[in-house]
This record gives structure tokens, C-alpha cells and sequence, in this order.
């Protein structure tokens, strides 16, 4: 147990530290690269990533079959089935390979709008990725038995090590003046060592044995099938939020692809921010439908953990609204100028659509629970199909924005109409109640937070970060006063003063 609890402090170490990593780094390296340069960085991770489909989900199935022999304490059928999996993983390198290197020969024709010296960038960037992605593919299957074996403080304190050492060595590189290759071979180096020091964990310290025989069809078969609902999720994420980089290279260049980035990054922190509350609750959704819970009980809890999660969310989305282009002008400004007012109004686009489904993350829970979820996953799939398509066909007229727009829109129709009409005629939940108590009551305080911040960000000059955080902090002040006085009701309150309570002593219990 304290393998675990330990593990998960230093997981959520590491998120804070790659997050600020990312916050601090960011205008740091679009200064040092340039805006044109930093986006073909960008751009080669995203080829490569789409290539690292080519493991077909088959990563979280390792996972699943190591943890269950090695519970089972069934080591023969381990070293077996890793064996297996290493056989089946050099397969797929090879896979990736021969994709890789016919996307290598076609990438002027893919991204015709990257100038001569992009284009040459982007090949080299590739390359190095790539040769990294494959060396990698064999070795994967190892790299899932630690956590498979519950053993998170070691492997968790070396991943934070190294993304410690790589954002030292990152900043050096850029003040001695060095570009994106030599940022893309320390991340080669990097990724090495990671798996060279990971291998020698789990042979030598964990004692894992690996048994090399005859191809096992039926275990293949059966690996493949399991994967293929993993699959159809990292399909999706890829769809949403991986394929406006490729889109807008092709449509608009690498400026775009810089724009592009830095707006969708706000959804990323979004994200990370609304599982803050809904990662704790699914095995209490769990336990409720073992129970026989009602369709009412579960709506219920919806709502609740919904109104707890729209209360933070709304925070940061109504000052992001208000303040947030002053933000990036001080944050990239100097790099991408007036193209700001661009990233800002893209980021809005997409936040506000996508504030819904990360309120209603306890539905996934629920779903999963009464073992209806597949249909989410299908709904979801070919919603982010559209986002391809519309962002695509956007894109051509309007640029970046229209990345931005068909993203929208695809999240709106399908994670907002489509999921709740699922929720309510497939899950039985009463969605209608959940809207009219969850987003009703924030709705009138919404909109006067809003038009007060853009009335005082127009009066005032948020020209320097001591102005601006000075402001934010008033502004977010008001923010959490309003949400706490007109929003949250009493049981509500309580809940967040709870752990305060518990950690300030009381004068009785000094006494």
C-alpha cells in the first residue's frame, strides 16, 4: 500500500513539474526557435505520434496480462507471454518502420506549404524520431511490468529525474544557441537512456524471465482483441487534439501550426484540471450499481460531483476569457506579436464547448459500471472523424481559426448533443435535471464575471507581469466569491472546508 500511495505523490509530482515545465518553457523556446521553427518541432512530434498507433493499443494489453500472471503467480505463462509480446512488438517495428519511411519520402507532398529549409528541418527531426519510436518497439513490453508489478516509487523517482535533467539540459542548449535538431537528439538521448535504465530494472532487479518460442496465434488473437476498444480511444484523442498540427501544415505552414499549438494547450490544462475531483469517485459509481442503485441516485451523484467540478472549471474558464489575452501577450507576445488575439479567441472557441463533457466525467463512470460504455466510444470516434474532416476543410479558408472552429463544433456535436442523448436514452439518466441543476443556477453569474472582466481588462494597462498578476489575483478573488455565495449551497461549502478544518487545529484541541 505504500508502494502505492507513494507512487501516486510522485506521479502527481511529476504532473506539477510538467506542467510548469511546459508553462515555463514554452515562451523560452518559441523566442530561441522562432516561430516557424518551433513549429515544425511541433509538427514532427505529431507525425510521430500518429505512428505510435502502429502498437495498435496493444501497450495497456501488456499491462493487463502481466498483472494478472503475475497475481496469479503464474511465472511460466509471464516469461511466455513476454516473450510472445517482445516477438509480436519487433514485428510491429517493423511495421513502423515501412510506414515511417514512406510518410519520410512523401512529406514535401504532404506539407506542401513548408518552405525548402522547413522541409529539411522537418526530415532530420523526423528521422531522429522515429529511429527512437522503433528502437523502442521491441523493448515496450518491459517497460509495462514495473507498473504491472506495482513497483512505482523507483521507476517514478527516474522518470522525474530525467524530465528534470532533460528540462536543464533543454534550457543550455537554447541559451548556447542551439535549434530544434539538437533539442530532438537530447530527447533521442533522453529516451535511450529511459529505456536502456528500464530494461536493467526489470531483468535484473525485478528478476522477470522471458521465455522466446513459436509465434502463439491464439494469444495474438486474443491480444488483439481486447486492444481493439484501446485502440478506437487513442484514435480519438489523436483526431481531437493531434490532428490540427498535420492539417494546418499541409493548409497553412508552419506559422499555424506554432498558433495552433499554443491555443489547444489551454484544453490539455483544462483537462488535467477536471480529473482532479472525478478520479476519486468511480468505485464509489461502482459500489453504487453493485448496490442496485436507482437511475435517480446515480443522476444524482452526476450532479454533484458536475456542480463541484463546473465550480472550479468555470473559475478558470471565466478568467481565461477575461484576462487571458493579456496572459499570452505577455507570455509569447514577443514572438508571435498581434497573432495573440488569434490563439486567445481559439482556445476560447474550444474551452467552452468542451467545459460540458469535462463536468460529466462521472457519466463515463457510470457507463463503464452498467457496461454500456462501447457505444460511447463509438459516438466519440466518429465525432472526432468529424473534427478531421471539418477542421480540414475549415482550415482551408479561415487558417488557424478554422482549426479551431471545426474542433468546436465536432466537440459540440458529439461530446455535448450526442453523449447526452446517449446518457439519458441508453443509461437512463435524467439529463435534463442535470443541465437545469448544474448550469442553471451559474448562468446570470457567469455572464456579469465575464462582461465585469472585459469592462476592467479595457480600462486598465496589463502591460507587465506585476499589473497583471495583481489583477488576476483580484479578479480571481471575485471569481471564487461569486461562485461560492451565488453557487455553491451549504453541504457544498462544507465539503471544500472540510480538509481546511482537519489541517488548521482547533483552540479545544490545543487546549
Amino acid at each position: 500500500m505504500n508502494e502505492i500511495k507513494t507512487g501516486a505523490c510522485i506521479n502527481y509530482i511529476s504532473i506539477i513539474v510538467r506542467l510548469a515545465t511546459q508553462f515555463f518553457l514554452t515562451p523560452f523556446t518559441l523566442s530561441s526557435l522562432g516561430e516557424n521553427e518551433y513549429g515544425i518541432f511541433m509538427l514532427s512530434n505529431s507525425v510521430i505520434a500518429w505512428l505510435s498507433l502502429t502498437d495498435f493499443g496493444l501497450g495497456v494489453t501488456v499491462n493487463k496480462y502481466i498483472a494478472t500472471y503475475h497475481a496469479k503467480k503464474e511465472n511460466d505463462r509471464e516469461a511466455h507471454f513476454l516473450g510472445q509480446a517482445m516477438m509480436l512488438f519487433s514485428f510491429l517495428g517493423l511495421l513502423t518502420f515501412a510506414a515511417g519511411m514512406i510518410c519520410y519520402v512523401n512529406l514535401g507532398a504532404l506539407f506542401p506549404n513548408l518552405s525548402g529549409p522547413e522541409l529539411d528541418t522537418l526530415k532530420i527531426l523526423y528521422l531522429l524520431t522515429l529511429g527512437n519510436i522503433i528502437l523502442a518497439f521491441p523493448l515496450r513490453p518491459l517497460s509495462c511490468v514495473p507498473g504491472s508489478y506495482m513497483k512505482f516509487i523507483v521507476p517514478g523517482l527516474v522518470s522525474l529525474g530525467l524530465s528534470l535533467f532533460n528540462t536543464l539540459l533543454t534550457v543550455l542548449l537554447l541559451v548556447w544557441g542551439y535549434k530544434a535538431i539538437a533539442l530532438t537528439v537530447l530527447g533521442v538521448g533522453i529516451g535511450v537512456a529511459s529505456l536502456a535504465w528500464g530494461t536493467y530494472y526489470t531483468i535484473r532487479c525485478l528478476g522477470v524471465r522471458i521465455i522466446f518460442r513459436k509465434p502463439d496465434w491464439k494469444l495474438y488473437r486474443e491480444m488483439f482483441t481486447f486492444s481493439f476498444w484501446i485502440l478506437l480511444n487513442q484514435l480519438m484523442d489523436l483526431f481531437y487534439w493531434r490532428a490540427g498540427t498535420p492539417i494546418l501544415a499541409r493548409t497553412a505552414g508552419a506559422q499555424a501550426v506554432t498558433l495552433f499549438t499554443l491555443g489547444i494547450s489551454f484544453s490539455q490544462y483544462f483537462m488535467t484540471a477536471s480529473t482532479a475531483i472525478s478520479g476519486v469517485i468511480a468505485p464509489k459509481i461502482m459500489q453504487m450499481v453493485a448496490l442496485d442503485s436507482t437511475k435517480e441516485q446515480l443522476t444524482r451523484m452526476m450532479i454533484r460531483v458536475g456542480r463541484l467540478q463546473l465550480a472550479l472549471l468555470s473559475v478558470i474558464l471565466v478568467s481565461f476569457i477575461s484576462c487571458g489575452h493579456d496572459f499570452l501577450h505577455l507570455w509569447v507576445g514577443k514572438t508571435i506579436g498581434d497573432q495573440t488575439g488569434t490563439v486567445w479567441v481559439g482556445a476560447v472557441i474550444v474551452l467552452l464547448p468542451l467545459l460540458v463533457p469535462l463536468t460529466q466525467n462521472t457519466g463515463l463512470a457510470i457507463l463503464q459500471a452498467l457496461n454500456i460504455h462501447k457505444g460511447r466510444a463509438i459516438i466519440l470516434f466518429y465525432s472526432s472523424l468529424l473534427c478531421v474532416i471539418l477542421g480540414y476543410f475549415i482550415s482551408l479558408y479561415y487558417g488557424t481559426i478554422g482549426m479551431f472552429i471545426g474542433t468546436a463544433i465536432s466537440l459540440f456535436i458529439g461530446q455535448v448533443l450526442m453523449i447526452n442523448r446517449y446518457y439519458a436514452r441508453t443509461a437512463g439518466l435524467d439529463m435534463r435535471l442535470f443541465f437545469r441543476r448544474t448550469y442553471g443556477p451559474l448562468l446570470l453569474p457567469s455572464a456579469v464575471m465575464i462582461l465585469a472582466g472585459l469592462g476592467a481588462v479595457a480600462l486598465l494597462t496589463l502591460d507587465n507581469w506585476f499589473s497583471f498578476l495583481a489583477f488576476a489575483f483580484c479578479y480571481g478573488l471575485l471569481a471564487v466569491g461569486t461562485i461560492w455565495f451565488f453557487y455553491l449551497n451549504r453541504d457544498e461549502r462544507d465539503m471544500f472546508l472540510g480538509p481546511l478544518q482537519k489541517l488548521i487545529p482547533s483552540r479545544h484541541d490545543k487546549n
